[in-house]
């Protein structure tokens, strides 16, 4: 499926550099905590994955009895050769009908705090799923030693959310790098020269989720 909403993409390296890619995709969240709290809380059924990247998690939460479909705006992406049905698409412009699916998650992907109105996005969402099913949100935390490192704020703000009447999660896991080498060239990349201060092979990382049950006072 094709959705001309290319005005709406956040930009992301991963379609044009995919060695750095490959080892964020490897690294991050190496013990699967992410993946392990999303299979708990994701239920049998049609699941849309919102900004799916490469199709990693899509694929891991794939299983007998729930479909999970992978939805990318960004082509260069899209991994064709894993065993999943891809859609071209964003997250504020979805191409399903209303009550779709029974459950959406996105992880660290499309309207987040750096957008300035993420309800577009929402409602959308929203509107893909059916009542009784399940959005999770997953971001950055923050007060981790990865994000020590970077210049910027890139945390999650978790009142915005809250008002929005999602509860969170934090989930405590790790970067986890075979080489500091590894590690320096991803932050570097991330954060500039003060990634570079690296000097180990694993970072604490702190995750949030944010959830929520949609009902019809949602509409």
């Amino acid at each position: 499926m094709k959705n001309d909403s290319s005005s709406k993409i956040i930009p992301f390296y991963g379609g044009i550099k995919p060695k750095l890619f490959e080892i964020e995709r490897r690294c991050m969240d190496r013990k699967g905590k992410v993946i392990e709290y999303l299979d708990e809380r994701l239920p049998d059924g049609l699941v849309l994955d919102v900004g799916a990247g490469n199709g990693f998690t899509a694929e891991k939460l794939s299983r007998e009895g729930r479909l999970v479909l992978p939805m990318e705006p960004d082509e260069k992406m899209i991994d064709r050769s894993k065993n999943l049905i891809w859609c071209n698409g964003v997250a504020q412009s979805i191409p399903f009908h209303a009550n779709t699916f029974d459950a959406m998650y996105s992880t660290w992907a499309f309207f987040f705090d750096g957008i300035k109105d993420i309800d577009e996005g929402l409602s959308e969402v929203e509107r893909v799923v059916k009542d009784g099913g399940r959005i999770v949100i997953v971001d950055n935390y923050g007060d981790d030693e990865f994000c020590s490192y970077s210049p910027n704020d890139i945390t999650s703000s978790v009142d915005p959310w809250v008002q929005r009447g999602y509860e969170y999660e934090v989930i405590h896991t790790e970067f986890i790098f075979d080489h500091v080498r590894e590690a320096k060239e991803l932050l570097t990349f991330y954060f500039g020269e003060q990634g570079n201060q690296v000097n180990t092979t694993t970072l604490e990382y702190k995750v949030v989720a944010y959830t929520k049950v949609l009902s019809k006072s949602d509409r």
